[in-house]
């Protein structure tokens, strides 16, 4: 099955994009194709990780408190700001 290209430009960096790489035009096509899909691959997965993420936070930040130490106490910080 053949691609027509009809616009002049997009014939024209094709060529121009092929020749830098060295590949043929199906190559440099196939290449270029495979590249943007897994750049929206990608795009896809990191909305996904965030999603998960923020349910994540969301869920930690509805828990009640169970401590009223101040983070520094929490860590061990002394007021000198040593472990003690």
């Amino acid at each position: 099955m053949g691609i027509s290209i009809r616009n002049a430009e997009a014939e024209r960096k094709l060529r121009r994009v092929s020749h830098l790489m060295g590949k043929s035009l199906t190559a440099t096509v196939i290449e270029l194709a495979d590249g943007k899909l897994r750049e929206i691959d990608a795009r896809k997965d990191r909305e996904k990780r965030l999603k998960a993420v923020e349910a994540i936070v969301k869920r930690i930040q509805s828990l009640p408190v169970l401590s009223t130490a101040s983070e520094d106490e929490i860590l061990g910080y002394n007021d000198k700001g040593y472990f003690d």
